[in-house]
């Protein structure tokens, strides 16, 4: 059972997408706009940024802040896939200079991924304005985390520039026992991998948790709500990374990202990446009857063949399912893919955990060894996920302190 973020069990008015109900909610760099930049004027900014920091009306943050009156842009900072959000997922981000501005562009995602003193030198506020997909794998939140880590250490102010969490603010699910062992950047701390926070939420809760003395602040959004789907906010989709194409991927995400643990086809180099998965030793039909004869909440599954042009099985003839999210409310993304896991072992010889023998990827994107041992010792997935709903509640509770939006 997925877990309310107020601690009670989720509810209908969660995150189905409707679309039909568009609200014109304004992003925190809107709002840094209309109050015309002067929570930070007469600072020196460092922008941790990529093409996601946008206005409704798509003028992009570092135009706005390289013309502002009494802001001086100094550095940019880009995570995981770069400034322009073109590189492929895992790719080393070198440094670079932004060609309209003369600022430098350090990575965060290459030699270093928390800024270096050097860095910040000279910098009185870092702006962090990147759009999340709402899951704890996603690596935005990692170089969020990092950023306050640096600001805590050189006394920099940190501004969140606050955007909606696709996946709505009413559910925390997946919550396995965390394993510091298994910590990481895509498992940067002991949550659930669906949190139901905002970036500036989660920045509040990590100020908290981990107890950093630093200056933060977050420009918190107009008109947004708990119970908003993506669709709702009238705001553009933005692709956050090459395969997050649309907010319906961001729905999937949360389950099909645990096939990057494995020797599966998460459907990158396809258009519908993270909807569709497979591989060539697959049996499409068997692996999606198997999938729908769980009866999962709020999914169905769909037979499909696909032939990826990049990424694991690149030109090869796949076989799998297609996941087609059918109420947003009800579907358990997590749980959904510890089903899948299950499903593909039940199903195929071939099927293997990747990674090294004593820390597999699916380790680090769960947070912890104890789900792929429970699969690989046989275990159904119920038994598996039995105990995540009092880690989810007990979250849920807790992180609601930080909230910064009503619940519906």
């Amino acid at each position: 059972m997925a877990v309310a973020a107020d601690g009670s069990a989720a509810g209908r008015a969660s995150t189905q997408p409707r679309g039909y109900n568009v609200h014109n909610v304004m992003t925190g760099l809107d709002v840094l706009v209309d109050q015309r930049f002067q929570p930070i004027a007469g600072c020196r900014v460092g922008l941790v940024t990529n093409h996601t920091g946008v206005t409704r009306r798509l003028r992009d943050n570092v135009a706005l802040l390289g013309d502002a009156i009494d802001v001086t842009l100094t550095a940019l900072f880009a995570p995981e896939h770069g400034l322009l959000g073109v590189e492929q997922a895992g790719a080393r981000v070198g440094d670079a200079t932004e060609r309209r501005t003369g600022v430098p562009v350090h990575s965060l995602y290459g030699a270093n991924r928390c800024p270096t003193q050097e860095q910040l030198s000279g910098i009185d506020v870092l702006v962090f304005d990147i759009q999340a997909v709402g899951a704890r794998y996603y690596t935005y939140l990692s170089t969020l985390r990092l950023v306050l880590y640096a600001a805590a250490e050189t006394g920099a102010g940190v501004l969140v520039l606050d955007r909606p969490n696709p996946l709505g603010g009413l559910c925390a699910e997946g919550f396995p026992a965390f394993d510091e062992e298994c910590r990481s950047f895509v498992s940067c701390a002991p949550m659930p991998i669906r949190h139901g926070l905002t970036v500036g939420e989660f920045a509040r809760w990590v100020v908290a948790v981990e107890g950093l003395d630093v200056a933060l602040e977050v420009a918190p959004m107009h008109g947004w709500r708990r119970d908003m789907s993506f669709e709702d906010t009238g705001l553009p989709w933005v692709a956050p990374s090459p395969n997050m194409p649309s907010a319906a991927t961001a729905r999937a995400y949360p389950a099909t990202c645990l096939l990057e643990g494995t020797n599966c086809s998460e459907g990158r180099g396809t258009t519908l990446p993270f909807e569709v998965f497979g591989a060539p030793w697959v049996d499409a039909y068997a692996l999606a009857d198997r999938l729908n004869a769980r009866n999962l909440a709020g999914v169905k599954f769909r037979p499909t063949s696909f032939t990826p042009t990049f990424s694991k099985h690149a030109g090869e003839a796949c076989e799998g399912a297609q996941l087609h999210i059918t109420d947003a409310a009800e579907f358990a993304a997590v749980r959904c893919g510890v089903e899948i896991l299950r499903a593909l072992m039940d199903c195929c010889a071939e099927f293997e955990f990747i990674g090294r023998a004593d820390r597999r990827m699916v380790d680090l994107l769960l947070g912890t060894r104890s789900v792929r041992e429970a699969l690989e010792g046989g275990a159904a997935p119920a038994d598996i996920h039995a105990d995540w709903a009092r880690r989810e509640r007990a979250f849920a509770q807790g992180a609601g302190e930080h909230w910064l939006y009503p619940h519906g």
